[in-house]
């Protein structure tokens, strides 16, 4: 495959090149490549990323395929520009064992749209009191382990999954929530939820997990990675143990840089604006904007979390917490992000592609380079979309962008050299 005269996003710049791509690879980059190809893309006006890869989905397979399952996991991360995602254990049953692990990289394989990557669970059953096999799960596929819809609130349990993830060289992802803080709260600590009487979660409930699993990872010295970081005052946290060299890294999603708890009140209490942590105010929103910009947050994941129409078409306060992302992270980080001034285009290509590459421990992805997989997504800045439910791949349609109009489309997604998803085109 050849494609031309597109902006190639790079590490540092923006460049017109062409991409030439044999087998799963992308064999050379340069001007005017001339080579005779079966494929040829004419990518005029069109920006090529590096395809996008998503640290933090719900595929809900096993147990609520009604919800989203892994065809149609693939099918909306392939639309939104990931080559890669990784779906967390929280399944029923949960992924908190090596059989289960395989199968589902497995399936993934056989669906071979993107790459499925299990996230394995850090205790049995999600429970918090039992470690599971680490190396088994890492035998199985998984780079990485998290109970995520629940703190490990034993910090004995965290360090002892530290120190084992440092010997199996796996990644802990930690779900960052004091549930006796945040008990049972549905909405943000804030004016609005006082205005309404509403059940309150104080953003110390994620900064107080934060802090404490920081100095764990500080006197273990191993990594940790903090899911879905919403607030503040975690940012603050985060931003100091980078400067005494703590191996943190971090991620939060586009509600949190696109949403406050005031859009909860605009939007007449949709319950597709709760999520978990919840929205935060408008200083939490400009922070997580800035954090950002200075490499204090290192990538955008989705938290894409998929519910039935009948979960969510409730009073807010009775409604599950989460929302769908694959399909519009892209277009919501270049409109709030890039048309915001707040960061340029090689940083989007940073958060959502090289920096989970690296983080995650994937190799020979994550950035537009020769030698590298054919992972790639070819937008359209000029060209806009309007979020609807007709539109949307995902079994579900939980969003509170809906009639959004946004800035920025993906055109086409190659996965290892092959065209997954064209837009208006059947695959």
């Amino acid at each position: 495959m050849l494609i031309k005269n597109a902006y190639l996003i790079l590490s540092k710049e923006v460049k017109k090149l062409d991409i030439l791509i044999e087998s799963n690879k992308i064999t050379r980059i340069g001007e005017n490549i001339s080579e005779k190809c079966k494929e040829q893309i004419d990518a005029r006006g069109k920006y090529i990323f590096p395809g996008f890869i998503d640290m933090h989905t719900h595929l809900r397979t096993p147990g609520r395929e009604d919800e989203e399952d892994l065809l149609s996991g693939s099918k909306a991360a392939a639309k939104g520009g990931f080559t890669k995602i990784f779906c967390m254990p929280n399944t029923q049953p949960p992924i908190d064992n090596q059989g289960l692990a395989k199968w589902i990289l497995e399936e993934g394989k056989k669906i071979a749209i993107v790459d499925i990557y299990p996230v394995g669970a850090i205790t049995v059953n999600r429970a918090g009191k039992q470690l599971t096999e680490f190396e088994a799960l890492s035998g199985a596929g998984c780079f990485s382990l998290s109970d995520d819809g629940d703190s490990v609130s034993d910090s004995l349990i965290l360090r002892r999954a530290l120190e084992y993830a440092k010997m199996t060289k796996m990644l802990i992802i930690s779900h960052c929530e004091d549930t006796s803080l945040s008990n049972k709260g549905v909405i943000r600590e804030s004016f609005i939820s006082s205005k309404y009487g509403l059940p309150a979660v104080s953003d110390i409930s994620e900064s107080l997990i934060v802090n404490r699993d920081i100095e764990l990872a500080k006197y273990l010295d191993a990594r940790i990675h903090l899911a879905h970081i919403s607030s503040f005052k975690s940012i603050e946290i985060i931003k100091r143990a980078k400067k005494e060299g703590v191996k943190v890294t971090a991620e939060t999603c586009p509600h949190y840089f696109c949403l406050t708890v005031e859009d909860i009140e605009k939007g007449n209490f949709n319950s597709n604006f709760k999520v978990n942590p919840p929205l935060g105010e408008k200083k939490d929103l400009k922070a997580i904007r800035q954090a950002l910009k200075d490499g204090v947050i290192d990538c955008i994941a989705t938290d894409h979390a998929p519910h039935s129409l009948a979960e969510k078409e409730v009073p807010f306060e009775g409604a599950p917490f989460g929302l769908i992302g694959l399909e519009f992270a892209f277009s919501l980080a270049y409109t709030y992000l890039v048309k915001g001034n707040i960061i340029g285009l090689p940083a989007i290509a940073e958060k959502m592609s090289l920096n989970p590459a690296k983080i995650i421990g994937l190799k020979n992805c994550g950035e537009i380079k020769e030698g590298n997989f054919a992972d790639l997504a070819i937008v359209d800045l000029e060209k806009t979309q309007k979020i609807d439910k007709e539109s949307i791949f995902s079994k579900s349609k939980n969003t509170p962008f809906l009639g959004k109009e946004l800035e920025g489309v993906v055109e086409c997604t190659i996965h290892n050299g092959r065209i997954v998803y064209q837009k208006d085109k059947n695959i």
